[in-house]
């Protein structure tokens, strides 16, 4: 009985810790709309429910998604696993109905409503998927391969396809629609909840979980709202709650916070905890601008009338600043910022849940930190292209053959490393980064250099530090934004804002 007791409170702790790591999504995600403890949309997914503002895109289906519906299945020892056997055996989960059937009945019942390809089905455990079985094989990114449909009923996959079909007397045709919303997100115990909520309770500016004590508020708390009859939240009554429960983290005292916004944003800083932001969104239409003629003068209007307001150096001093914005405005606030402003700014650069501080450094300037290629005589115009996360010459060369650029000269540069996702270390080595950059280009620009197009791929915060160590390096600089998707021409590079804009 004792066993059978703590086995219960253990999953009731992973539900809610689960349903908070979702809840924190709406005080720091613009997509999210409503998360809901124990729906009674439908059966058995049912534990946290996700409705989404506006169709989010699942990149590897391209589906949209207006909702997610978990089951979450915790296990006080790893003495199981799931395979393909489990999932048609009631005995799995201590039921009439095996999961495989309850997920499809569930499915059903929502394909009444809903088209099946704009919800997803998700069982949560902290059990993992049988290596050795078949379905292994063909499980990525918490669902099924599209190979796992491939070879016909005698092959190992076709044969599990054929039993799972006969288990719910369906088609073929109707297994694959029907396992196509199905995710499997596995392997999460509760230690790996309590760390996810803790970055987002630092994210959220909500009070952090007290490592000094055996209880978790938050765990008692889920269920406590939910017997009050409080178990379904928009961003509206979670504010409300958050402020009723006391759950706000008391204010820092030692700096300030501001932030420049022009798109959604799964993980950001909610805008109650800034001293000021400045909301772009309106300008655009996605990562698009309502009208190109913004780049000209609205955008940098609005940007100089934000950074260069006085009233920032008269806000704690340093002041942190959080970029979910496009990188040429980052780049362009960057610019802006001189010694002669008084004001101490430090970018930060997102990391999943959390934001890093990249703080300019007072060291001794390596000269070794990039690499440089360059292509033609430099004159009077040149191409500047910067390759940090990745390198962009493949989309680069293209662009420039298209808009008859490609007779300019080129800088290319990278980090001496290579490119990639980790190429920069820290702030330190960010800074680091562009001041030798200013360094090298003005030993090798001729005075008669006056125009640079700049091509850039990299975190936001060295956008807006190459910003402001460049900002002497050319008297006209041209911004370049990439389009990720190719969403609106045949080219991924379009120009946006220019320095100097047109006032």
């Amino acid at each position: 009985m004792a066993k059978a007791i703590i086995a219960r409170r253990k999953g009731d702790e992973y539900q809610a810790r689960f349903f908070w790591l979702k809840l924190l999504e709406l005080r720091t995600s613009d997509y999210v709309e409503s998360v809901t403890l124990e729906s009674d949309q439908v059966s058995f997914v049912d534990d946290v429910v996700v409705s989404y503002c506006k169709p989010i895109m699942e990149k590897q289906t391209r589906k949209r998604v207006v909702c997610d519906l978990f089951q979450c299945k915790y296990h006080m020892t790893q003495d199981s696993v799931f395979n393909h056997e489990n999932l048609i055996d009631p005995d799995f989960i201590n039921c009439k109905s095996s999961m495989l059937q309850r997920l499809y009945d569930a499915y059903v019942s929502l394909s009444k409503e809903l088209s099946p390809d704009t919800f997803r089905l998700y069982i949560f455990s902290n059990w993992h998927w049988d290596h050795q079985d078949v379905v292994a094989e063909y499980l990525h990114e918490e669902m099924l391969r599209p190979t796992f449909y491939e070879k016909g009923p005698r092959s190992k996959r076709g044969m599990i396809r054929s039993k799972w079909a006969q288990h719910l007397s369906v088609s073929p045709e109707e297994l694959r629609s029907f396992l196509e919303t199905i995710r499997f997100s596995l392997g999460k115990n509760l230690i790996d909840l309590t760390r996810e909520i803790e970055l987002r309770l630092k994210l959220a500016g909500l009070q952090p979980i007290d490592l000094t004590v055996t209880n978790i508020v938050y765990d008692d708390l889920a269920w406590k709202l939910f017997g009050q009859g409080h178990n379904s939240f928009d961003r509206s009554s979670l504010d409300q709650m958050i402020q009723e429960e006391q759950l706000i983290a008391p204010p820092s005292t030692d700096h300030s916070e501001i932030s420049i916004q022009s798109f959604a944003q799964f993980a950001r800083r909610p805008h109650d905890l800034q001293a000021t932001h400045l909301d772009l969104c309106g300008l655009f239409d996605g990562r698009f601008p309502k009208d190109n003629s913004y780049w000209k003068k609205k955008i940098p209007e609005q940007i100089s009338a934000f950074m260069l307001n006085e009233d920032l150096s008269n806000l704690s001093q340093p002041i942190h600043i959080f970029f979910d914005c496009h990188l040429s405005i980052a780049f362009f606030a960057g610019h802006l910022i001189s010694p002669k402003h008084r004001i101490q700014i430090i970018p930060t650069q997102k990391e999943g849940s959390n934001y890093a501080l990249w703080e300019p450094n007072k060291s001794d300037i390596n000269d070794d930190l990039w690499h440089l290629e360059i292509v033609g005589e430099i004159d009077r115009e040149l191409i500047l292209g910067i390759s940090v996360t990745h390198q962009i010459q493949t989309d680069l060369q293209p662009y420039l053959e298209a808009e008859n650029l490609n007779d300019l000269p080129q800088v290319l540069v990278s980090p001496t490393g290579g490119a990639g996702p980790r190429a920069i270390c820290d702030g330190d080595h960010a800074w680091q980064l562009g001041y030798q950059l200013a360094k090298r280009l003005s030993e090798i620009l001729p005075h008669a250099c006056h125009a640079i197009h700049l091509f850039f791929a990299g975190p936001v915060a060295l956008g807006y530090i190459l910003g402001h160590t460049l900002r002497h390096i050319t008297s006209q600089i041209q911004l370049y934004e990439h389009d990720f998707e190719g969403q609106r021409s045949g080219q991924r590079y379009y120009p946006s804002l220019r320095i100097p804009y047109q006032s």
